[in-house]
Parts: structure tokens; sequence; C-alpha cells
């Protein structure tokens, strides 16, 4: 189970020395509205097969690559962040799911682990989203500035419209 660790705004956005905290996690659901017969399975092939179609950050992966490999995601088009470079690397893939590990120089630090999921509750088709990995102060405004939760809404979305 993950554990968010709630914390007032004006401390994430401080600029002094942060509480040492050894894990910063989220994990949020997205009920997806498919209308195919679509598996776990063959919806995570699908979308792997065409990341940059239905993934929210623009990058150099057309494709989700194999484990090992590096993507630079970029900022979501119409975000003020021109010029952002976000790399990570695949560091695991499942039938059903795929991790990425942040790399140095993204934005919310390096060493977070997110994996994606395409699960089946018992009524339907769900995206999983868990982030965990080293507090910082981007990753928790992502997180408490609601950022997170909006982006990995688009990418359930984009996935729902495309079934």
């Amino acid at each position: 189970m993950a554990v968010l660790i709630a914390l007032p705004l004006s401390a994430v956005l401080a600029l002094g020395t942060p509480v040492e905290v050894p894990d910063f996690s989220y994990a949020y659901r997205y009920q997806l509205q498919i209308e195919t017969a679509a598996t776990e399975e063959t919806l995570t092939e699908a979308v792997a097969a065409d990341l940059r179609r239905f993934f929210p950050f623009d990058s150099n992966c057309p494709v989700l690559p194999p484990v090992g490999a590096r993507c630079d995601l970029y900022t979501i088009p119409g975000l003020p962040l021109p010029g952002t470079t976000n790399p990570v690397q695949v560091v695991e893939k499942t039938k059903t799911s795929w991790t990425f590990r942040s790399l140095p120089g993204h934005i919310e630090g390096s060493d977070r682990n997110i994996t994606f999921t395409f699960s089946r509750s018992k009524t339907a088709l769900e995206l999983r989203v868990h982030a965990s990995g080293p507090w910082t102060p981007t990753a928790a405004a992502t997180v408490h500035l609601g950022i997170a939760h909006a982006v990995w809404q688009v990418f359930a979305d984009r996935v729902s419209a495309a079934y």
C-alpha cells in the first residue's frame, strides 16, 4: 500500500534543507472506459507499441524501448517548461506493466521509480500508476498541487479514447 506523506505547501516549496524522508510515494487508479474486448496484456502491448500516441509527455521514444534503454521525456505540450528534458530508463517490463527510473537531470530528481500497470478490476480495466523514491521538493509539489494525478489522467483518457 502506498503512503502519501502530507506536508504543507510552504514546506514543499521552502528553499531550506528538507526534512530527510527516505521515500516519497503515490499510487493512483484510473478506470478505463474501454469498449473493446482488450485484455490487460493486449492493452499493454498496444500502448507500448505506440507510446508516443498515448503517453502525456513528448518523448524521443515512439515505442516503449527494451529494458535498459533510455527515453528523454519532454514537457507536456502547453506547460510553460520549454527545453526541459527528463531522462528515464526502462528498468522492468512485464506482460501488463513497465517501470521507468528517473536519471540524473530529471526535474523530480534521480532514482525515482514509476510503474504503469494495466489491470482488471471487478468491473473494468484500469490504469494503475505507482511512483516511489527519494523525496524531492519537485516530486512533492507535483503530488500536492495535483499535477501528477492530472498528468496520468490524460494518459488514461488517451487510452480510453482509442479503445
